[in-house]
């Protein structure tokens, strides 16, 4: 592997993750963007991987270019892609057969011969020396289906094409209510990709930990997390005491004494006990029902900590609280940088109140179309307007265009309807915005 290569994948790794917008299972019809298509799969809960197959050559990486080596894997990609090249991404796995796929079986199973370890293909970077953009999903689908639909170990990852996000909920229940998986990916037409689950998670990193679970002072407690918001410097949100099995409370205190640190600061846990600080370097999972940004007492604010050799205290800042959070385990697969442990896994969850006073260096929106329509009927007027403009925002997770709807009926009970869609393709919001006009202007409406 080349540092070619590696930047490659680590490129990939970073714009993708910000790509993924969290969402609730109660919130699909609240917080899922409407379009006129959208591409289900069961989420698989593993590890991101790489497959490179140049010549005769082939690897499987995470994106930090670590090798997963596993010989039947290498056979089955040598059967299936054959004298093709390519570079393909996928989620690898531990396989057990009527369970939900958990990322912690993967740590242990790739150590395990007896493990069935399998790879979900969903993403075609390069093929036959031709680089495709995300936008050419239809030509990369069948490239990948082609190659891996028949497999046994690694294969396709399965999408369903679904019409209406009532139809997603459906979806939602059916997979993770009712058959136990982990969630749901959904993939709009031309615009971002949702990852839905019961509850929500994150990837934080440690800072601190106390000891004494039921008073025993061998046993760990509690952790202390939060976010890297710039390098070396730590926005505190959270600290969880549930989670963990009892061989977690006495291994996890054996680690964690070794990377202890000296801080300036004291922070302290549930039973008022200074947590004992550690080197910032250790990823965790948590799981949440909910986010929240203030409680009865205002904003919630807590400690943004600097670390070089020990924790000092730069100031207080506006954090969050987690609802019921829960320890999944330690995320070996991740590192401390602000794509992966940063904090737009909130921000894109829930605003920070100082997020509002930020100056914004984008762009202002530009309006590319814009109508109103005027009827009149026994002295009652009815209004319907028609907007598209382009957002002008470089982020990977705001639509490039968005057409909106307005429309006004005092006679109704729902006297004002709104209607949203959005998409990155101008030919395709052009049509839509022409086909909702055509739709609705018939005789008796007047351009205002």
């Amino acid at each position: 592997m080349d540092d070619v290569f590696l930047n490659q994948i680590k490129a990939y790794k970073n714009t993708q993750s910000s790509k993924y917008i969290p969402v609730r299972g109660d919130e699909i019809l609240t917080r899922v963007f409407e379009f006129e298509k959208y591409f289900v799969s069961t989420k698989i809960d593993g590890h991101l991987c790489f497959i490179l197959k140049k010549g005769k050559e082939i690897v499987i990486t995470n994106f930090n270019g670590k090798l997963f080596d596993r010989s039947e894997l290498i056979d089955e990609l040598n059967k299936n892609i054959g004298g093709n090249d390519g570079l393909f991404v996928g989620e690898i796995y531990a396989y057990k057969n009527g369970e939900r796929t958990r990322s912690f079986d993967l740590t242990k199973g790739l150590s395990q011969t007896n493990t069935i370890i399998k790879i979900g293909v969903f993403d075609l970077l390069q093929y036959n020396g031709k680089t495709f953009e995300e936008s050419e999903w239809g030509e990369k689908k069948k490239i990948i289906e082609d190659l891996f639909s028949k497999g046994e170990i690694i294969h396709a990852v399965k999408e369903i094409e679904l019409t209406s996000r009532k139809e997603i909920v459906n979806e939602f229940n059916q997979r993770v209510n009712d058959n136990n998986q982990e969630g749901i990916i959904v993939r709009g037409l031309n615009g971002p990709t949702f990852k839905i689950k019961p509850t929500l998670t994150f990837d934080f990193v440690v800072l601190g930990f106390a000891l004494g679970y039921s008073d025993d002072f061998t046993l760990l407690k509690e952790l202390l997390f939060g976010v890297l918001i710039k390098e070396n410097t730590f926005l505190i949100t959270g600290k969880v005491s549930t989670g963990f099995s009892m061989e977690q409370r006495k291994s996890l205190v054996k680690d964690l004494e070794k990377i202890k640190v000296s801080s300036k600061v004291i922070e302290t846990s549930g039973s008022n006990i200074p947590f004992t600080m550690i080197k910032p370097s250790l990823v965790i999972e948590i799981e949440s029902l909910d986010i929240i940004n203030s409680n009865t007492d205002g904003v919630i604010s807590k400690s943004v900590l600097s670390f070089d050799t020990e924790f000092s205290k730069i100031n207080n800042s506006p954090s969050v609280s987690l609802i019921s959070p829960i320890f999944k385990g330690i995320r070996e697969d991740k590192e401390v940088t602000e794509n992966q442990t940063g904090l737009s896994q909130i921000t894109r969850i829930i605003e920070l109140v100082d997020e509002k006073n930020k100056k914004q260096s984008k762009k202002p929106s530009l309006i590319i179309k814009k109508e109103i329509y005027l009827k009149e009927t026994k002295g009652v007027k009815m209004i319907k307007k028609y907007f598209l403009w382009e957002t002008n925002s470089d982020s990977s997770t705001y639509p490039r265009y968005v057409f909106y709807k307005i429309d006004y009926s005092p006679t109704r009970s729902d006297k004002l309807q709104r209607d949203v869609k959005i998409s990155n393709n101008l030919d395709q919001m052009n049509k839509i915005y022409q086909k909702q006009i055509d739709l609705d202007i018939k005789k008796g409406w007047k351009i205002f």
